[in-house]
C-alpha cells in the first residue's frame, strides 16, 4: 500500500526529518516498481493476445482439415456406390447376352 506523505519545502530542504527522506526514497522506489510492473502486464496481454489469435488460427485450420476430409470422404462413397452401379449393369448386361 502506498501512502503519499506530504513534505513541506522546507523540511526536505533542511533536511530536518529523516523520517520524510525515508518516506520519499521509498515513494520513488514504489513507482518505479509500479511503473516496471504496468510494462510486464502490458507484455503479458500482448503475448496473450498472440496466443488467442494463434489459437482461433489452429482451430480454423482445423476445421477446414475436418471439412475438407469430410467432402473427400463423401465423394469416395459416391463415387464406390457408382463404380458398383456400373458394374451391376456391366454383369447384368453380359448375362443378358449369355441368354
Amino acid at each position: 500500500m502506498v501512502h503519499n506523505y506530504r513534505t513541506t519545502c522546507s523540511q526536505r530542504r533542511n533536511n530536518s526529518n529523516i523520517l520524510f527522506s525515508v518516506i520519499d526514497t521509498l515513494q520513488g522506489e514504489n513507482r518505479r516498481e509500479v511503473r516496471r510492473l504496468r510494462r510486464r502486464i502490458a507484455e503479458l496481454e500482448e503475448e496473450l493476445e498472440k496466443r488467442r489469435i494463434r489459437s482461433v488460427e489452429w482451430v480454423t485450420e482445423n476445421w477446414q482439415r475436418e471439412e475438407r476430409y469430410s467432402r473427400l470422404s463423401t465423394e469416395r462413397n459416391r463415387l464406390r456406390v457408382q463404380v458398383e452401379d456400373l458394374e451391376d449393369r456391366l454383369r447384368e448386361a453380359r448375362v443378358g447376352r449369355n441368354n
